[in-house]
């Protein structure tokens, strides 16, 4: 049984290899945008299974594995900036204030049709930014590709706090660990 990664996030990749597994790369490819929920851990949820099956329906023989992540702050939801502009005004919010990381993960065995899926969060409470340091990340980092603007290098330099694990490889790879082990992965 093959392996798929239903991403292109050089984070998850990072994590697959961590845990030295053999795998695809195919990108899911699905909108985002076609799921809403106004409950964000159920919202991250939906996401990652329907990107497992969108890419196991066509992948015989398959363990397909997908995820989303975002940020939420005052019962809203972030995902990526549509230009460095808006990054920019994300980042200006969340100074100062706790936001939570929701990240959703989905494995799907092509084969069985058995569908693993589980959330996680990390809470993270920015310190006090000043434009300066706000402006210098954005042209320096790909922000549009991060959701919330900010990647694990940026919760290191705004984190004031952190509680939780999910944002450091944009899975939980300690939920990822079980769900492989449930379907014969040796991890």
């Amino acid at each position: 049984m093959q392996i798929i990664l239903a991403s292109q996030s050089l984070f998850r990749r990072k994590a697959l290899d961590l845990l030295s597994l053999q795998y695809s790369v195919v990108p899911s490819n699905f909108d985002e945008k076609s799921i809403r929920h106004s409950d964000p851990l159920e919202l991250a949820k939906m996401l990652s299974e329907a990107k497992a099956l969108a890419i196991g329906k066509i992948h015989e023989n398959s363990l397909v594995i997908a995820a989303d992540l975002f940020v939420t702050f005052n019962n809203e939801v972030f995902e990526k900036p549509a230009n460095n502009e808006e990054a920019i005004e994300m980042l200006r919010t969340f100074s100062g204030n706790k936001v939570e990381i929701i990240c959703g993960l989905a494995v799907f065995n092509s084969e069985t049709g058995k569908m693993l899926s589980a959330t996680d969060t990390c809470a993270i409470k920015f310190r006090e930014l000043v434009d300066s340091e706000i402006q210098d990340y954005v042209s320096r980092y790909p922000v549009t590709k991060f959701a919330g603007s900010f990647d694990s290098d940026g919760v290191i330099r705004f984190a004031e706090e952190i509680n939780g694990t999910s944002f450091q490889f944009g899975l939980p790879v300690n939920k990822l660990i079980y769900f492989l082990r449930e379907n014969g992965v040796k991890v």
